[in-house]
């Protein structure tokens, strides 16, 4: 299991990759979107030479906000082409999976619809990707495809479609980890992680919310997962950020010896 963070896109991330290799983590989950982290803001050959010089490894995330299900043709061309975009830098920086998240689409439009807009969406990236070495994953967030049903539909969209799954987002009203797991661990490359009130999305730190993280971390070890699991705490003070990496190491070692 290797740590890592994501930067915040309101900064520098060649700032925030040296945080994140000074502070201990594996890897940069990089979220490539605006005010300062947008695809023609980044400084590619700066970035690869903190990644490089500290073996950290990075991951791929894009705007959470693209309308994959927009009604409109045209406006669902522009999600994918704004994707498509970031594949030559993350190539350049040696990523290997890539993030989208399913978009809810418009109330006043079936849920069908909605779902066959993102599922056309993701299928169309995932074809383009090939060509950059990339993987697209796709990643459950609050709505109402935040299911395992909606996403075998997901993944079916091309044979290369991969499962990113963010376990927070599984836990609002709800409680999907096991669901996902038991249907989709076979293509499950990547975790987000952190803590809420089960109620909303809310980004907090490890122990702070409702989530029972022994039982949610057990599942995902009993999956077989063992790889790349971000840490995406929004908090001002990010001493919370670091001691929740070493109590998560601690945590899944102490389930791993338990086992």
């Amino acid at each position: 299991m290797q740590v890592g963070m994501m930067n915040d896109p309101a900064n520098d991330p060649v700032t925030e990759a040296r945080w994140a290799a000074r502070n201990g983590f594996e890897f940069l989950d990089l979220t490539m979107e605006g005010p300062a982290a947008a695809v023609d803001q980044i400084k590619v050959a700066a970035l690869k030479s903190v990644l490089d010089q500290n073996d950290l490894g990075i991951v791929g995330h894009t705007a959470w906000y693209l309308p994959f299900a927009s009604p409109v043709p045209e406006v669902r061309a522009g999600a994918v082409a704004a994707v498509k975009a970031t594949f030559e830098t993350f190539r350049e920086l040696g990523t290997q999976y890539v993030n989208v998240h399913v978009d809810r689409g418009i109330s006043a439009f079936s849920y069908d619809d909605i779902l066959r807009w993102n599922a056309e969406s993701f299928g169309q990236l995932a074809e383009e990707a090939q060509a950059y070495g990339l993987t697209i994953m796709i990643e459950n967030v609050v709505n109402n495809l935040n299911n395992a049903k909606a996403f075998r539909t997901l993944l079916d969209a091309h044979a290369n479609l991969r499962f990113h799954l963010d376990i927070a987002h599984a836990n609002v009203k709800g409680d999907r980890t096991a669901e996902f797991l038991k249907t989709h661990a076979a293509k499950l490359v990547h975790v987000h992680i952190s803590d809420n009130k089960r109620t909303s999305d809310d980004h907090l730190p490890m122990g702070v919310g409702a989530i029972d993280w022994p039982e949610q971390l057990g599942l995902l070890q009993a999956s077989g997962y063992d790889g790349t699991i971000t840490l995406e705490i929004f908090t001002p003070d990010r001493g919370y950020l670091v001691e929740n990496a070493a109590r998560l190491r601690k945590l899944w070692q102490k389930l791993k010896e338990q086992a």
